[in-house]
């Protein structure tokens, strides 16, 4: 948002004193990540939508990067959202997904072109959580409890314009993000 490092200590201590959970009003993945990608390579269509909702807590949001059995290999992705019409169709397998089941949203990396280079291919789709198509397994912990999640994309849709920074640009745009 702009704020030198005083005014988020100051923001901090409003959210603190409000009662609000560790993070801000979205435990960070809104007001931290998606919310600064978006105004940095969002439409202006997408900003007036996104920018209000993550603000307000109306979108609480999750992160679909990690995928079994590619470690810290990132590139190597395998969920795919292949266009149908006005849609993009998801399929695949993310993991370690943080308060995935929690979120209303998720920012997922998705293979678009299965014939580019392992960096290249790769879109920023982000993607409403509560639809058909779309399982949430939580991962427990030895205490019992769970904050990671595996979530499972099968033939889930999400709308053509909800692409952050273009199709088969998505490496570039997660990069931003982190």
């Amino acid at each position: 948002a702009g704020l030198s490092a005083i005014e988020r200590v100051v923001l901090h201590e409003e959210f603190a004193r409000a009662a609000v959970p560790a993070g801000g009003p979205n435990d960070g993945f809104g007001m931290s990540m998606i919310g600064p990608t978006i105004m940095v390579m969002g439409t202006e269509e997408q900003k007036r939508y996104y920018l209000p909702r993550i603000l307000s807590g109306q979108d609480r949001w999750c992160q679909g990067y990690s995928e079994p059995n590619s470690g810290s290999d990132l590139a190597s992705l395998g969920t795919s959202a292949m266009l149908d019409g006005d849609e993009w169709v998801i399929n695949g397998q993310k993991i370690w997904t943080s308060e995935g089941h929690t979120a209303n949203w998720i920012f997922v990396l998705c293979r678009t072109d299965p014939s580019a280079p392992k960096h290249k291919g790769i879109s920023f789709l982000l993607c409403p959580m509560d639809q058909p198509g779309i399982e949430v397994r939580p991962i427990i912990n030895i205490a019992g409890s769970h904050d990671f999640n595996e979530v499972f994309f099968s033939d889930a849709r999400t709308k053509k314009d909800c692409v952050i920074g273009g199709v088969h640009d998505g490496w570039r745009v997660a990069n931003q993000l982190l």
